[in-house]
């Protein structure tokens, strides 16, 4: 009986490194989409700014659009940064980049539609 405690004991302490392991991949992950969306608002604030149209995105923004995780960019986005950063605008940033974003998911508190958002909001 001794065998198969120690034998169980070393799965479970397996299982619970490995666990450890993910989620601090997650956490780091996560992290990562904090600096992609501050680079996004950086370098493509001119089309996503909160006031006035939306203005088609820069050849420089529309490469760094093309590196990030835009999905993560709109589930990090907080009250905070929509201060200053359209949600809707950031949508419409991503359609233009031939980025898809999935139906119905949320992009700070903007809720993606099927058909891109107006240009002008």
């Amino acid at each position: 009986m001794g065998r198969r405690t120690g034998a169980s004991l070393v799965r479970a302490l397996l299982f619970a490194s490995l666990f450890a392991g993910f989620a601090a991949h997650l956490a780091a992950g996560e992290k990562d989409c904090y600096d992609e969306r501050d680079r996004i608002v950086s370098i493509c604030i001119k089309s996503i700014k909160k006031e006035g149209f939306y203005t088609p995105p820069s050849q420089a923004c529309k490469n760094e659009v093309k590196k990030v995780d835009m999905p993560c960019i709109c589930r990090v986005l907080t009250a905070s940064d929509e201060r200053t950063v359209s949600p809707v605008k950031l949508v419409h940033l991503a359609h233009d980049c031939k980025i898809k974003l999935t139906v119905g998911s949320k992009c700070g508190t903007y809720t993606v539609a099927p058909v891109p958002p107006p240009a002008h909001a």
